[in-house]
């Protein structure tokens, strides 16, 4: 089973766990670190690293972050730069809870990494047209 980190600006990533927590219990192989204001970029990174080695078990570790291109995001890329690492570990932005969810509860029955970022797609919704449409066909 691969491993996952959550990773992200501020406590956004340890808030992701702590719901994840609420449907599933406690989660194996998963780890949330944020990256705070006063942080340096390359302490954050080697935090990065520790997770991911504290959560592969051998099959592999995927990064959620929360948003492209952030510190998070180009600290988890540094992990890129190796052929063995590269292999390894795989990144995904725009991370929100459904897809947390999902690939926490399916990823033990080999959910790849489109399956997460479908789930993180269809979970965005415009509750109010959808609500509009339930009720003209109520």
């Amino acid at each position: 089973m691969k491993g996952i980190v959550l990773v992200s600006h501020g406590g956004l990533a340890e808030g992701m766990l702590d719901a994840v927590r609420m449907f599933v219990g406690e989660p194996e192989q998963l780890a949330a670190i944020g990256f705070m204001p006063s942080e340096d970029i390359a302490e954050f990174a080697v935090r990065i690293r520790q997770a991911v080695e504290s959560v592969d078990t051998g099959e592999g570790v995927v990064i959620l972050c929360d948003l492209l291109f952030g510190s998070p995001c180009n600290c988890a890329a540094m992990l890129l730069r190796t052929e063995e690492d590269a292999e390894r570990v795989q990144i995904v932005t725009g991370a929100n809870l459904p897809m947390v969810i999902e690939y926490v509860t399916a990823r033990d029955m080999g959910m790849d990494v489109e399956g997460i970022i479908q789930t993180g797609r269809d979970g965005i919704v415009d509750y109010n047209e959808l609500h509009r449409q339930r009720a003209a066909g109520a």
